[in-house]
């Protein structure tokens, strides 16, 4: 794994720059856990930011995320049904948008207010980055996949 934290790679990939709050957190997984994902798969992500280019859907950063837990969770031969540890991150980061942004719909994010930053995106995507980087180094199973992948 990178020595700076998974919420700096995306703030470098999302603050200042063109792309979606999706391609900044499909970049910066990608980066991070040496993912090795190739253009073809971030041509597929790229379309999920701004709400899945409508406003009117869910976040795309949240999306990604969500992604990525599937692609660190699920086993090989295995069908989705089986992955449980998967299902319980996606629960439990789904929990911790509703209880922190009170929703996960891109236009209603869009009216929150941050202290920090002027857009209140840059702060969702940076907390989503932080609970991400939380569930999956705290979780064993998938911190040994992980470990194996970026030694």
């Amino acid at each position: 794994m990178s020595k700076r934290k998974l919420y700096e790679l995306v703030n470098e990939y999302h603050i200042g720059t063109e792309l979606s709050c999706a391609e900044a957190m499909f970049k910066a997984c990608n980066e991070y856990y040496k993912l090795n994902l190739s253009e073809e798969t971030r041509k597929m992500f790229s379309v999920m930011g701004i709400g899945m280019q409508t406003e009117h859907s869910c976040c795309g950063a949240f999306t990604v995320a969500v992604g990525i837990i599937g692609l660190m969770t699920a086993k090989e031969g295995e069908t989705d049904v089986d992955n449980l540890e998967g299902y319980q991150m996606i629960s439990e980061l789904t929990d911790y948008m509703l209880e922190v942004c009170g929703t996960l719909h891109c236009m209603e994010l869009q009216t929150l207010k941050s202290e920090k930053y002027d857009n209140p995106c840059h702060a969702i995507v940076e907390a989503i980055a932080k609970k991400l980087e939380d569930m999956l180094s705290n979780n064993f199973f998938t911190s040994i996949r992980i470990n194996s992948r970026c030694n």
